[in-house]
């Protein structure tokens, strides 16, 4: 069944908060620059009156000098073992992944930048639309929120400072936010690429001959559709809603 943005995306989302889930426009996040595989780190140039302790305590410096790790042999050795280090920041659109619960007590938010679909290579765009990427996320396009088809990629999950994420400014960061079918989809994705997922999909197969009841029924409309799997055999979609994410019924 294919992902359609009507289901993808709240139609009047509550602009007074963050959620698990929201999209948010140009957000800074930081990388490694091109062609270098480990930090450049950064000490105080040679006229500056200034230590890297200062630097560590929040002092800024005129002039920096950048060396190879290799090049250092005190490198990691001042303050709780930390450096300076040379990095490249871009702006982006993300997808928050701290949960929604969590967002106001932490100071920094766990985020995947969003990336246009074009950037994956065309033979996978099919797995990707149909969230058979276990490191991606697929965001249908949204007009005009979403300007063309988009995915989350998980595997640069990266923190942000939390003031990036100010709450007076919700309606003007807010690219679009998750229904709560997508935001469980969205969790799925995380717990097939971080650890163990919830329910069971067309990865998987019956441990045993049991009755399973579909998730994303139940999220769409509250329905409990069920049904029964073979042990050994591959979970596929639901006749009612086409998605394949079930959980095993247990008895009373």
């Amino acid at each position: 069944m294919p992902i359609l943005a009507k289901d993808w995306y709240e139609q009047e989302p509550d602009l007074t908060s963050f959620y698990q889930g929201d999209i948010i426009r140009d957000v800074p996040i930081i990388f490694l620059p091109d062609k270098i595989s480990k930090w450049f780190i950064l000490r105080p140039g040679a006229q500056s009156k200034k230590h890297v302790d200062d630097l560590l305590r929040g002092d800024i410096c005129k002039w920096f000098e950048s060396f190879p790790e290799g090049q250092l042999a005190d490198v990691w050795k001042f303050g709780d073992r930390e450096e300076y280090v040379a990095a490249k920041a871009f702006r982006v659109n993300v997808i928050i992944l701290t949960q929604s619960c969590d967002i106001e007590q932490r100071n920094y938010y766990q985020i995947a930048p969003v990336y246009p679909e074009t950037k994956q290579k065309p033979g996978v765009l099919q797995q990707l639309r149909e969230n058979q990427l276990n490191y991606t996320f697929y965001l249908p396009a949204f007009a005009p929120r979403i300007s063309e088809n988009s995915y989350a990629e998980l595997a640069h999950t990266c923190a942000v400072p939390k003031a990036y994420f100010p709450r007076d400014l919700v309606a003007l960061r807010l690219g679009a936010r998750l229904t709560d079918l997508a935001r469980t989809a969205l969790q799925e994705q995380i717990a097939n690429y971080f650890g163990r997922p919830f329910g069971f999909g067309a990865r998987d197969r019956a441990r045993v001959t049991a009755q399973y009841a579909c998730v994303s029924c139940f999220y769409r409309t509250g329905d409990s559709e069920k049904r029964e799997f073979q042990a050994t055999s591959n979970f596929t979609p639901c006749e009612k809603c086409g998605a394949t994410r079930w959980i095993r019924v247990t008895a009373a």
